[in-house]
């Protein structure tokens, strides 16, 4: 049973989000009444989008990270915790034990959670985005040697997202235009709690008044409001900064240049690499509701999409790259910070998806948000650091040179979320009563919106519809 466990997550590390989305959603296809080729069809367009989504990403990370580590290296700071991406620390959790039974527990969980109704998402169709759960569920196990600990977290963690998922799905599908799917993402759903709190406290202080978003700024400013141009004028921000020691040389406005039309880039390029991705969903949805319609099944479910789906979304891109600048600088100063925000800051347009579809696309509120829970993060999982490197280590990782020069490993896009890390931290700690704690008041949670589901679920969207696109 080990070495199949073994030989799966040698699979899904290797392979990626590319081939286990597709594959989940054609079985899922086929199971909703999708003859064949029109499965393979949405598969094909999944495994497109994600592969899409994937080039445009490592292409714009290979042109802003020289510039922002320029950046970095012209102030003089020094931060001795690296960010070094989602993409390295999703390996790394595939390979860990605790990540290997995690695989096999999980699948059969969520489809038996949802299969008996206990939830209403069917959160298996977004297989790869477990790692979240797997890299704290290591760290536990790195902590305390306790399997039991390791997995009760994770179950823990599971659940909270599970609830949080349902909360949200139908302001996700009405932000993002995607019936009947949701998101299911740990690292991004966490901040759900504060997302609707900040967004009703930034309405009270005016924030709805603010009409900053993609489609007012292109009906106000023209060209100059275009998600395009708006990219062009950040990028050029981040490579004026990056090149603040260059600026009489040939190299240093040409590396200002080529941060500038790339931000532009991605703003153009992200919503119709999107559209090819939304395409499966789409085939999918149909079968559905031809399927619902035919056996008189009136359940309100939805299916868990990858969080790719929404980075191209205007309003969620400007507010994620007006984001990077901030953040960036704010690591600089931040008390008690030790972490470098570096490869994961092109991914603060999908960090940045709950807060911007909760506010319905406010950008100023989205901004706001990212930038206080954000730098929150950072503060708290600096004291995790070390062990996080040290599991890196273990996996086999050559992290020599870090070593000698006394810096550890973080991913910034997955590991820097307050909600989840209080989660861990419990289970860490070992404190029974903060565990029990936690338990109780999800138990309350849970019970309290099954009993007022649609009563919450309306007055988000009354929330959200108080600032109009």
């Amino acid at each position: 049973m080990a070495q199949f466990f073994q030989s799966v997550g040698d699979v899904l590390s290797t392979l990626g989000s590319s081939f286990c989305v597709p594959v989940m959603l054609f079985i899922i296809a086929l199971f909703m009444g999708c003859k064949g080729q029109k499965a393979f069809r949405a598969a094909l367009l999944c495994a497109a989008g994600l592969t899409g989504f994937s080039l445009v990403i490592n292409s714009y990370s290979g042109i802003i990270a020289p510039v922002v580590q320029s950046m970095v290296d012209s102030t003089g700071v020094k931060l001795s915790c690296l960010d070094v991406g989602w993409q390295a620390f999703s390996v790394i959790a595939y390979g860990t034990q605790v990540g290997l039974i995690w695989i096999g527990i999980c699948i059969i969980l969520q489809i038996v959670l949802f299969l008996c109704k206990f939830t209403d998402v069917f959160m298996a169709s977004d297989l790869w985005n477990n790692y979240s759960f797997m890299i704290w569920g290591s760290l536990v196990y790195f902590h305390t040697k306790s399997f039991a600990f390791a997995l009760i977290c994770m179950l823990v963690q599971l659940l909270y997202i599970l609830l949080f998922s349902e909360a949200f799905a139908k302001r996700f599908s009405t932000f993002y235009n995607y019936p009947q799917c949701c998101m299911t993402a740990p690292h991004h759903l966490e901040g759900l709690p504060f997302a609707v709190i900040m967004n009703w406290i930034l309405g009270k202080i005016g924030f709805d008044k603010i009409k900053i978003n993609a489609t007012t700024l292109q009906k106000k400013l023209g060209i100059f409001g275009e998600p395009m141009f708006i990219g062009l004028v950040v990028g050029a921000l981040i490579g004026f900064l990056g090149n603040i020691n260059d600026l009489t040389t040939v190299a240093g406005w040409g590396s200002i240049i080529t941060a500038a039309v790339s931000t532009a880039a991605i703003m153009a390029v992200f919503p119709r690499v999107a559209g090819i991705f939304a395409g499966a969903f789409t085939i999918i949805t149909d079968a559905y509701k031809s399927k619902a319609a035919e056996k008189g099944k009136d359940r309100d479910w939805y299916l868990s999409v990858n969080d790719a789906v929404a980075y191209g979304e205007p309003n969620t891109l400007a507010a994620g790259i007006l984001s990077i600048p901030i953040i960036l600088i704010l690591s600089f100063v931040l008390p008690g910070n030790i972490i470098l925000p570096m490869a994961d800051l092109v991914a603060l347009p999908y960090m940045s998806e709950v807060f911007c579809a909760t506010s319905n696309g406010n950008i100023a509120k989205t901004v706001a948000m990212n930038v206080i829970w954000f730098s929150l993060g950072m503060i708290i999982v600096s004291q995790f650091c070390p062990a996080m490197t040290q599991i890196a280590i273990e996996q086999g990782v050559n992290l020599a040179d870090y070593n000698a020069a006394g810096v550890s490993i973080v991913s910034f896009g997955v590991l820097c979320h307050p909600f989840i890390v209080g989660l861990f931290a419990a289970f860490w700690f070992q404190n029974y009563i903060a565990i029990a704690i936690i338990i109780v008041v999800y138990v309350v949670l849970y019970v309290l919106f099954k009993k007022n589901r649609y009563t919450f679920v309306d007055w988000m969207e009354n929330q959200a519809a108080k600032y109009q696109l």
